[in-house]
C-alpha cells in the first residue's frame, strides 16, 4: 500500500472521531498517556501517523504537546514519589549521573533527547536532580522538536 492509499484509509476515520480536531485531541491524549506510562519509542510512530492523518504542522503541535505533558507528569511523579526509592535502590551508582546532570543541567536533557536515549530514563534522571520544572520543560521541548518535526513532515516531504 502506498502512502496516498494509506492516507485515504486513515482519512476515512476522521469523521468517526470528530474530524481533525477530534483526531488531534485523540492523538494528544494517546501520546500524553503513553509518555506518562514510560513507554519508550512512541514519538516517531505517533509523529508519522499524525503527520499523515492531520498534516505535518498540526501533528508537530499535537505530538509535542502530548509528549511535554506526559514528561512533566512523569517528572513530577518521579520527583514526588520515586526519587528517594531510586536513591535507596541504586545508591552510589546514581551519584555520577546525578552529579553530571546537575552540572550540565538542561543541556544534558536536550542532548540526550536528540541522541535518542529513552525518554523515561531522561525524565527520571532529571527528576532526581535539583533541576527545576521549567528548565526541564524547555530542555525537553528543545530536544523533542527536531525528531517530531522531521517525522511528522517526512511523508509530505518525500511523497508530496
Amino acid at each position: 500500500m502506498d502512502l496516498a492509499a494509506f492516507h485515504l484509509e486513515l482519512a476515512t476515520l476522521l469523521p468517526a472521531i470528530g474530524g481533525t480536531i477530534g483526531g488531534a485531541l485523540l492523538l494528544f491524549l494517546l501520546v500524553t498517556m503513553l509518555t506518562a506510562c514510560s513507554i519508550p519509542g512512541l514519538l516517531i510512530p505517533m509523529s508519522l501517523t499524525g503527520g499523515i492523518l492531520l498534516g505535518p504542522w498540526l501533528a508537530v503541535l499535537t505530538v509535542t504537546a502530548g509528549a511535554m505533558t506526559g514528561s512533566l507528569f512523569l517528572f513530577s511523579l518521579t520527583r514526588r514519589f520515586g526519587a528517594e526509592r531510586l536513591r535507596q535502590r541504586f545508591g552510589s551508582r546514581l551519584e555520577p549521573m546525578e552529579r553530571r546532570l546537575t552540572q550540565v543541567g538542561p543541556y544534558a536533557v536536550v542532548a540526550l533527547r536528540i541522541a535518542g536515549v529513552p525518554g523515561p530514563l531522561i525524565t527520571a534522571g532529571a527528576a532526581i536532580t535539583t533541576m527545576g520544572r521549567t528548565p526541564f520543560a524547555l530542555a525537553t521541548l528543545a530536544g523533542l522538536l527536531p525528531s517530531v518535526t522531521l517525522a511528522a513532515a517526512s511523508p509530505h516531504l518525500l511523497f508530496g
